[in-house]
């Protein structure tokens, strides 16, 4: 993945407190959820674009979440309900 395919803020690519899963992340969840304030997210699905367990995925989440970018609810084993902040 390449970040010019993305139209998310360049000072998340800037960031160096975020992790380089975590803006793929992040871009990932950012695109799907263009326009919209809530997705929902399922590790299996991120898997396919990013090499990453839900382990890591959840420890992204919540660094992401710490920098107050996103927040994240896990309802179930690796399916997460995700609220996008200043969208």
């Amino acid at each position: 993945m390449k970040k010019h395919l993305y139209e998310i803020p360049d000072e998340i690519w800037k960031d160096k407190r975020i992790r380089p899963e975590g803006k793929l992340v992040y871009a990932y969840i950012y695109t799907k959820g263009y326009n919209r304030i809530i997705t929902d997210l399922n590790v299996g699905e991120l898997q396919q674009v990013v090499k990453i367990n839900n382990i890591g995925l959840k420890k992204n989440l919540e660094r992401l979440e710490q920098l107050k970018l996103l927040i994240y609810k896990e309802y179930d084993t690796g399916m997460y309900t995700i609220n996008l902040l200043g969208c």
